[in-house]
């Protein structure tokens, strides 16, 4: 449908839902300890409000796809942002872990579809000349959200309990949905697929064995975070069988075959993972081994986030211009570097270093986030697009998943295995902490390695256009 917005305040309301789905990922992470001691709960059991709340909204990526074809959009998007509402709401109100958590849970059923809905009105609106312009700007609160939820919670619970943060988050929710109510037009074109409800009970079940897998294989079982990764791959096996062969599918899987596109989702992840994981074992060490207050250990990271603002929306115009040939590569280098500087000379820094050393790690996936999500989208066609933004955002997910609990677990494994050998704590957590850098480093790398091929991809693209706008031979347009 033809909107009679302009694409500028439609998106606006795409990316404070973005936004929203990012800054609540880790939002509530910060509050464990006092949840724990108000509510009487272990470690253990209070980490259920992360995993519990990452595989619902897992699981609900997948079924974006089907309701954003099916259902209007602005009615869609409301009733997505009224599930924020209504489970930051009960979160708020709980006075036992079992209300709290079902709470999170309404809130993750939500997350689950706001960030594909957003991108998909993103692209449905964009003009494509300034296709990198407007996902820089999906990028930019794709990378705000969760770098500002660590500022914002750890600045409030200096002054006030654990519920605070759930109040908060429900006025920005509910101001999310008037936005939506007043600014939002019906802009999907509907074609009413057919829902396969075996397809969402195999993608389902085949995302939560492997999320669950991935983030308790620290601070697990071993042997049952493996049954589970094993059960989800099978499961994702009989989901991409099944795919094949349904006439309306719940996920075409026909951008996989597109290999640029490919090569994105995987950059994407990489440049995500170290994203989650820089902004939770970073402030975690602060706190916990230097001793710094929350809202000084806060601070410190504000200065990254702040340029990180400024340096997404101008890589998405760079992007229109230039293409992500150089962005990518850069970007990817910058958080190699200094993540490992980051890792090596935190111990021994003070907090005006760390912020220093901080900012290129997060403005350098600025550099890729929105261009690379550009690049690997503009590679499909209109109809394949919503599909294209459910496998990213499944990806998404993932690499939260690996960003948050994997990188944490290597922290944390070390730091015992060091305190276990004799090491002092300091220097434990210190070992654990530069473990958890370098692995970030490695994890960058690898982005850059893939990031030259998505050079080579841009130039047989430019190749292929420039071939296609060479004049024709007068002779052969004669037919001689």
């Amino acid at each position: 449908m033809i909107s009679t917005r302009k694409p500028q305040t439609i998106v606006a309301v795409a990316a404070f839902a973005a936004f929203l789905a990012t800054f609540n990922e880790t939002f509530l992470n910060v509050a464990f300890a006092p949840i724990m001691v108000d509510l009487q709960v272990d470690v253990s059991t209070v980490q259920w409000l992360a995993t519990a709340y990452m595989l619902g909204a897992a699981v609900m990526v997948p079924v974006s796809a089907f309701a954003y074809r099916s259902v209007p959009t602005r009615p869609l998007f409301l009733v997505t942002v009224a599930l924020l509402v209504a489970g930051s709401v009960v979160g708020a109100l709980a006075s036992d872990f079992g209300v709290l958590l079902t709470g999170r849970i309404v809130q993750a059923l939500g997350t689950g579809m706001l960030i594909p809905i957003g991108m998909n009105i993103t692209l449905q609106v964009a003009p494509r000349e300034k296709l990198g312009t407007y996902m820089g700007v999906m990028g930019t609160m794709t990378t705000l959200g969760p770098s500002l939820s660590v500022i914002v919670a750890g600045t409030l619970l200096s002054a006030f309990s654990w519920h605070a943060l759930l109040w908060v988050f429900a006025g920005l929710a509910a101001a999310c949905f008037l936005f939506g109510a007043v600014m939002l037009d019906d802009i999907a074109q509907l074609t009413h697929p057919r829902l396969d409800a075996p397809s969402v009970a195999l993608v389902g079940v085949s995302l939560v064995g492997l999320m669950y897998g991935v983030s308790t294989v620290f601070s697990g079982s071993v042997p049952v975070a493996a049954v589970a990764v094993a059960v989800g791959l099978l499961f994702l096996a009989l989901f991409v069988r099944r795919q094949r062969r349904l006439e309306q599918p719940l996920i075409d899987l026909r951008p996989l075959s597109v290999r640029p596109f490919v090569v994105g989702v995987v950059v994407n992840m990489l440049a995500l993972i170290t994203v989650f994981a820089m902004n939770i074992i970073v402030p975690t060490y602060l706190q916990s081994v230097l001793g710094m207050d929350s809202l000084v250990a806060s601070l410190a990271l504000f200065p990254a986030i702040l340029l990180s603002c400024v340096v997404s929306p101008l890589a998405g115009r760079v992007y229109d211009k230039r293409g992500a040939k150089v962005l990518l590569p850069v970007g990817f280098a910058f958080v190699c570097v200094f993540a490992a500087l980051v890792a090596l000379l935190t111990p021994r820094g003070s907090v005006p270093v760390i912020a220093v050393l901080y900012v290129p790690v997060i403005c350098g996936s600025a550099l890729v986030i929105g261009p690379v999500q550009s690049f690997a989208l503009s590679h499909l066609d209109s109809e394949l697009n919503p599909h294209g933004v459910t496998v990213m955002s499944m990806g998404f997910q993932v690499a939260g998943c690996i960003g948050s609990s994997l990188l944490t677990g290597v922290y944390a494994a070390v730091l015992a295995g060091s305190e276990a050998a004799g090491f002092p704590i300091f220097e434990a957590a210190s070992e654990g902490f530069l473990a958890a850098g370098l692995l970030v480093s490695a994890f960058a790398f690898a982005g850059f390695l893939l990031a030259l091929r998505v050079r080579v991809h841009e130039r047989r693209r430019a190749a292929r256009i420039g071939s296609a706008k060479a004049p024709v031979p007068a002779a052969e347009a004669s037919g001689f």
